[in-house]
């Protein structure tokens, strides 16, 4: 039996950072690709797990906590036949491949928490580094790790070259945690912007027809929105927070769900390969009236279609999870939307819908 996502109890997630801290680079803060975003590089879905923090290269890094250190070289292990996304990595040696830019400066705290740094210039781990990480003496907050390896690549819709330090932060248990409520707040004024919404039927690709208010929808229907985010410097990312409610328009109009969070990126909620969940959480494609819609994580342009009716903070994400009309009265509908940033600067949007199942 299909659930309905919305009549089920919700909880916010508190704010995991018991302190804000310093951030890796110097000087002013660019915020590229989020840690809850989409991403398909190599037409493999995934959630991104990290945080790009975009400086020049040759930018010098500088841990901002303290701990025991592991320097390390790595490999992407991706596939979408059958779906994987998981790092192989092996002992970084400073005669070793000098030009690469997969390395991993690990750093975890004393209550277990792993700070890890990608794409640090191998040429450039200075040798205090190198000699902590053998006597297994803790790195200090604010010693240097290496400087940002130049980055090849252009992105859109910005065309420049994307030099940047990939940060993760990861608690005991291996959940991954949002890095940015660990570190100072950076300035954001501009609230996501909502390009659509579409109601679909449950797992599949081609939205109900028909304007906002004339759409009739049936069956198990999940809820699909087109939404962008961005912080100054142009780049695109998903939104922290997104909140919905339904109400019925005709009599008796009321509200019939009220709102609540439908994700909230405090964490993700996996452990492991972050393939998982990377197409429930996200949709790839969609077919409505205007067109089809693809989601794109890749160097850009990048666009998010997220999956408003499989789960919650509170139960989890599973595709079979839907809003089940046959809970309701056949009839006119809102859903009422809003997302955020982690600034609170809120977006909101309302898709009008009429539920007509056969009785």
């Amino acid at each position: 039996m299909k659930n309905n996502i919305f009549l089920l109890l919700f909880f916010l997630i508190p704010n995991l950072a018991a302190c804000q801290n310093a951030w890796p680079v110097r000087g002013f803060v660019r915020v590229g690709a989020q840690f809850h975003d989409f991403q398909n590089y190599g037409k493999v879905p995934y959630l991104h797990g990290g945080l790009d923090v975009r400086a020049p290269a040759g930018t010098v890094v500088y841990s901002p906590v303290s701990g025991k250190v592991t320097i390390s070289s790595y490999r992407i292990d991706a596939s979408r036949t059958p779906l994987r996304f998981a790092y192989v990595r092996s002992p970084f040696t400073p005669s070793g491949d000098l030009s690469s830019k997969y390395i991993e400066v690990s750093i975890v705290t004393k209550d277990g928490t792993n700070w890890c740094f990608r794409h640090l210039d191998p040429s450039s781990i200075p040798y205090h580094l190198l000699s902590k990480a053998e006597s297994g003496t803790d790195v200090v907050a604010g010693d240097s790790i290496g400087n940002i390896v130049p980055w090849t690549e252009a992105v859109l819709p910005v065309t420049e070259k994307y030099d940047h330090i990939h940060l993760e932060v990861i608690a005991s248990d291996g959940s991954y945690l949002n890095p940015l409520p660990f570190l100072a707040p950076v300035p954001d004024t501009q609230p996501p912007t909502i390009h659509g919404i579409w109601a679909v039927p449950n797992e599949e690709t081609v939205a109900f027809g028909g304007s906002n208010g004339k759409s009739e929808v049936f069956g198990d229907i999940d809820f699909v929105m087109a939404v962008t985010d961005s912080l100054p410097g142009g780049y695109l990312y998903s939104p922290y927070r997104i909140r919905a409610s339904v109400r019925r328009l005709d009599a008796p109009a009321g509200i019939i769900i009220p709102f609540s969070d439908v994700f909230k990126f405090d964490r993700l909620p996996i452990r492991g390969d972050r393939t998982q969940l990377a197409t429930v959480i996200y949709k790839e494609r969609l077919k409505t009236p205007m067109g089809v819609i693809e989601s794109n994580g890749n160097g850009g342009p990048r666009f998010f279609l997220m999956n408003l009716t499989n789960g919650n903070p509170a139960l989890g994400y599973k595709p079979e999870y839907a809003l089940r009309t046959s809970d309701l009265a056949n009839g006119r509908y809102a859903l009422d939307v809003e997302a955020s940033d982690i600034g609170g600067n809120t977006a909101s949007a309302t898709l009008e819908f009429s539920v007509m199942n056969r009785r």
